[in-house]
């Protein structure tokens, strides 16, 4: 995805650095039906489901603005990496913009770094010709563990470091975003993801350093619908 830093934002703009999803555990083909629709509707940057959808979404995405994304190893990050490797190669068949992977954030808390760096250096290895994201579940880290999981997670070639899953029960808060921002130091981008429901946390993270935003697709209708009421441009200036 090619990313904006802009002082005044349009809703277009606000639509585009969201990617909506449908990861619920019971998600039905309506859903996925319902995610392409509000696509269409409102221009969002990129979508995921399950990976049971995906070659159904990656085809009715073909007519959109939208890009079509997949999420590997989720929400877990435990799979062993051939596996993960499987999956890549699977999901690469049908082409997606972006890769969004879990790490083993359970190496990264017992200090195997080396393996983490492999697992994701293996992932980034198979999703040539993609956007690939790391996910480190930031919610469930010490700031010093956030540090080392956004450095691993650069050095192994990763485009974007992800603050979470969304399947914690903490949110991704604004002091997650700052730490991962001043470690993350322009090397890569930077998604949030869990815990984003209104338009104001997004644009204070945005203000913060977050360049893209994953949010189940209720809470992502609702905050366009928000940046279209506000009926004028968004100027970051104003925004706390």
């Amino acid at each position: 995805m090619k990313e904006y830093r802009k002082d005044i934002l349009t809703v277009k703009d606000i639509a585009y650095m969201m990617d909506p999803s449908v990861l619920k555990l019971d998600t039905s083909y309506e859903d996925v039906y319902a995610l392409v629709d509000a696509c269409k509707k409102y221009d969002f940057g990129c979508c995921f489901a399950w990976p049971g959808y995906y070659t159904l979404l990656s085809e009715l995405l073909k007519d959109t603005n939208t890009a079509f994304g997949t999420s590997l190893s989720f929400p877990s990050g435990q799979e062993a990496t051939c596996t993960k490797v499987q999956q890549a190669e699977y999901f690469m068949s049908m082409h997606p913009a972006e890769v969004d992977m879990v790490m083993n954030v359970g190496w990264l808390k017992s200090k195997r770094y080396d393996e983490v760096r492999a697992d994701i250096q293996a992932v980034r290895d198979a999703t040539q010709g993609a956007s690939l994201k790391v996910i480190i579940e930031a919610m469930i880290l010490t700031d010093d563990e956030i540090r080392k999981a956004c450095d691993l997670s650069i050095e192994a070639g990763a485009d974007y470091v992800k603050s979470g899953t969304g399947f914690s029960a903490a949110p991704t808060t604004i002091h997650h975003v700052e730490v991962m921002h001043e470690a993350i130091a322009g090397r890569a981008k930077l998604k949030v993801a869990g815990g984003v429901r209104d338009l104001d946390t997004l644009l204070k993270m945005y203000k913060r350093g977050a360049n893209r935003f994953g949010i189940g697709l209720a809470s992502a209708v609702k905050i366009i619908e928000e940046a279209i009421a506000v009926g004028h441009d968004v100027n970051m200036v104003d925004v706390d």
